[in-house]
């Protein structure tokens, strides 16, 4: 795909994931926590394949844990911030901004938390956000309902990780897309389980 800037479309050269406080506590929490994290964790190795920034941050981890395993391994640079907006932390914003990319995959938790504020703040730097809908998450349905609502108001893109993947690769011709197949297929084994094991 080219790297020419189309509105509303994601390509590799333009893009970078961000991943918010995934952080082991959450877990106890946090509604279909598991699925969340093989959302993520799809999204990262796609990245990791095509040569795509995947930044994280953690909320106060001193006192609230450090990032799951799965998630961690995958992060490119892992950064703390104890504002709910990351943009608000001035080192965390000059990385970002510092990237020269241009469309953000924003994913994490709690999405009416540090998610809403986060995609809020993106906006307003310039970044075409794509919040990934499956890769969010919060404790109770109707307040990541009603805030994804709201971001699609405020002009924020609401997507799903394999949506997101398959126009990252624009063509079974890409030379990685078995291999993205290959995760995809791992993502929707473990996005079942999660789903089973939440009802």
């Amino acid at each position: 795909m080219s790297g020419g800037y189309l509105p509303g479309r994601l390509d590799p050269e333009n893009t970078f994931l961000l991943v918010i406080d995934m952080q082991e506590p959450f877990s106890k929490v946090i509604r279909e926590f598991d699925s969340i994290v093989g959302a993520i964790t799809l999204l990262a190795k796609v990245s990791g394949l095509l040569g795509i920034p995947v930044v994280g941050t953690e909320q106060v981890p001193e006192k609230l844990g450090r990032t799951v395993q799965d998630v961690d391994e995958l992060l490119g640079e892992k950064m703390e911030k104890s504002s709910f907006d990351a943009f608000r932390d001035e080192r965390i914003k000059e990385k970002l901004l510092g990237l020269g990319r241009k469309k953000v995959l924003l994913t994490g938790i709690e999405t009416h938390i540090c998610v809403l504020q986060t995609a809020l703040s993106a906006a307003a730097h310039g970044l075409e956000v794509h919040l990934v809908s499956d890769a969010t998450g919060s404790t109770f349905p109707e307040d990541k309902e009603v805030t994804l609502a709201r971001l699609l108001q405020e002009g924020i893109y609401v997507t799903t990780s394999e949506s997101v993947v398959y126009e990252l690769l624009g063509s079974s011709e890409h030379p990685k897309f078995r291999k993205v197949v290959s995760l995809v297929k791992e993502y929707r084994g473990r996005r079942s389980k999660g789903k089973t094991k939440d009802q």
